[in-house]
């Protein structure tokens, strides 16, 4: 039933409680029945309207003691003994006690009503009959005439519905005013999740400039190694419309420098495995045939070449093959430094290496640093990129925003790395070119020679090799810093300074397209609107009432 008079309420006629089935039946019908009774009744701000026959035993009726259990105080609860015209002759007394409720006491009590029988509704008798026969019969008996006329009949019975509902509402008035404000609150908070709305030019500039901040403090703390700066896991999340972070973003590393750092060190490893290349680094434990070594001869150490091994011992054929101990040889360090400048001499004194051979043999470690510096600059880009679009998606933008960003973001580093990869080939070929002024080389070749001196010159070696060893220690740690350091700063620098630029110098045509609010959030902020609209008038209203 419907009408503009009409309360907004819901009448639920439920199944009677089975006890027992048919023969064909299904067995779990029984407690399916009572467990959908029991949910309904179970609400708090249900009227159960229990229905007995008053022809059977109403003491042990399952129904009201169901509605005990659901409503242990019995506050909206009333029994309505229906087919009272089927009680037996001398069994009146009993029913009429129960219905004065003086037997089963109930708060709201019992009330007692005549339906049409079955009889009646077979021949088409109107519910307006129906309700005066009914009134005829309770006027008219000899027992029932008896009962205040308050306990009986359809339409007391909806008196009595009534104000036992009023009765419910207005307990549970204070919780339904608790379930709307916390119904407004979480209103709210969808509103706030929604942001500000963004319609005029300044709001999205303003908007977009909170976006740009987050996401440039983010890269710089990221380059910068100021880890405590960036966002806590717990927040970095993407809200962008129809979009969530992959799997794979969720255990994204944001720490660019640490990552940045472990790909350096390879680079440094690989400039001083070439400069150890050209000396001999190897334990006795790997001597092999053909290796060069020097000999005690209880004089002076004497340059040889190995014939054969036994284990640590070796025999030399200018020793006439026999074995030495390892306690009496040691690899030739310099021998491999030797040769090559032996092979490639000019007209210079034996003590002066031309400079032009020294050059072309330290050409030969640059040459090995340029793969390892292609890597790094890769990895730069590789790992600048992937940190910037993990940012990205963190700073609560729209999908549009986020793309721009990440689209800007890959020309300003496409861009920087250019000019970097060009860089890294002039500061190579700059690096092989033998050439310093660092006084780091003047130290560390006193301090060679000091050592050499003092050791009563370890080898035969006809050149000056400490001046060449210490030439490239110095260039090789040049090489490993300066490297990293141009990178940072054509790169990571570059980036940021780029990005700040771009996301800083939009018009406000390109942040209207950018930053404007979709059709489906500005309907879905106007539902909102209208929606704590309408519960804060119903909690005034409410209110008003208690």
């Amino acid at each position: 039933m419907c009408g503009p008079e009409l309360p907004n309420l819901t009448l639920t006629d439920l199944p009677g409680l089975v006890r027992t089935v048919g023969d064909h039946e299904d067995q779990s019908l029984i407690p399916r029945v009572r467990q959908m009774v029991d949910r309904y009744m179970k609400q708090e701000r249900t009227v159960i309207i229990a229905v007995v026959p008053a022809n059977v035993d109403m003491h042990n009726t399952e129904i009201l003691q169901a509605a005990q259990e659901a409503d242990p105080n019995g506050t909206r609860t009333i029994a309505v003994v229906t087919k009272v015209d089927l009680v037996d002759a001398g069994a009146e007394l009993a029913v009429h006690e129960l219905l004065l409720n003086k037997k089963k006491k109930m708060r709201p009590g019992y009330h007692a009503v005549k339906c049409r029988n079955q009889r009646e509704l077979a021949k088409g008798t109107s519910i307006d009959k129906g309700l005066a026969n009914e009134m005829a019969f309770f006027r008219q008996h000899e027992y029932w005439s008896r009962l205040p006329t308050h306990l009986w009949g359809v339409q007391r019975l909806t008196e009595r519905l009534v104000s036992i509902l009023e009765d419910n509402i207005r307990r549970s008035l204070p919780k339904v005013i608790d379930e709307i404000s916390a119904r407004m609150s979480e209103t709210q908070k969808q509103l706030l999740k929604l942001g500000t709305p963004l319609e005029s030019p300044g709001a999205q500039r303003q908007q977009f400039g909170k976006w740009a901040d987050q996401y440039l403090r983010q890269m710089e703390a990221a380059i910068g190694g100021h880890y405590d700066l960036q966002s806590p896991p717990s927040k970095r999340r993407r809200v962008s419309e129809n979009s969530s972070l992959s799997s794979s973003s969720r255990g994204m590393n944001t720490r660019l420098r640490a990552a940045l750092r472990l790909q350096e060190d390879v680079l440094r490893e690989t400039i001083m495995k070439a400069k150890n290349e050209l000396f001999c680094n190897k334990s006795q434990d790997e001597v092999e045939a053909g290796d060069e070594v020097q000999v005690n001869t209880k004089v002076q150490w004497y340059s040889r070449c190995v014939e054969k091994v036994k284990g640590t011992m070796i025999a030399c054929e200018e020793l006439h093959g026999s074995w030495i101990s390892k306690e009496l040889w040691r690899f030739d360090e310099r021998a491999m430094l030797r040769r090559f400048i032996q092979a490639n001499r000019g007209d210079e004194l034996a003590i002066f290496p031309s400079y032009q051979v020294f050059c072309n043999l330290f050409r030969q470690c640059v040459d090995k640093w340029e793969s390892p510096t292609k890597q790094l600059v890769r990895t730069y880009h590789d790992r600048t990129k992937s940190v910037s679009d993990f940012v990205a998606g963190t700073i609560n933008a729209n999908a549009r925003v986020v793309r721009f960003v990440n689209d800007t973001a890959t020309k300003a580093l496409d861009t920087s790395i250019e000019s970097a990869e060009e860089e890294m080939k002039t500061l190579l070929r700059a690096e092989s070119r033998s050439y310093t002024q660092d006084e780091r080389l003047f130290v560390e070749l006193d301090q060679r020679r000091m050592r050499d001196v003092q050791k009563q010159i370890k080898a035969a070696i006809h050149t000056d090799s400490n001046g060449q060893v210490a030439l490239g220690d110095v260039l090789n740690a040049v090489a490993s810093d300066a490297i990293p350091m141009r990178l940072n700063d054509l790169v990571l620098c570059k980036f940021v300074t780029e990005m700040t630029n771009a996301l800083n110098g939009l018009t406000d045509d390109k942040l209207t397209r950018l930053v404007q609010d979709s059709e489906r959030k500005r309907d879905e902020r106007q539902q909102l609107k209208e929606e704590l609209a309408c519960l804060a008038s119903a909690k005034n209203e409410i209110e008003q009432v208690c």
